[in-house]
């Protein structure tokens, strides 16, 4: 595991920093620490962390390759629509 600190696009003033789990690079806000694999499948990775703003831990999900083919975008907005209808505490508003 490595971290990579990278600045964030320019005027946003956000700061973003990356880690490796594996063969895969999470780059995310400053905000979220503590980044934790727990979960590979078939669509991605699911790592585990702490929003220092909300002071919240929370769920982090990286596709790989969700714009592959149109099944695997379908998949992916179908998944993220149904976690919002039910207010699923894993995505944020």
């Amino acid at each position: 595991m490595s971290a990579d600190g990278v600045d964030g696009e320019p005027g946003t003033g956000t700061n973003f920093y990356s880690l490796m789990f594996g063969d895969t690079v999470f780059s995310v806000p400053t905000r979220y620490t503590n980044l934790l694999p727990k979960g590979l499948g078939a669509q991605g990775m699911v790592c585990a962390a702490y929003d220092t703003a909300t002071q919240q831990n929370v769920a982090i999900k990286k596709l790989s390759r969700p714009f592959q083919n149109v099944t695997h975008a379908k998949r992916a907005y179908r998944e993220f629509k149904l976690m919002k209808l039910v207010n699923h505490k894993n995505v944020s508003h």
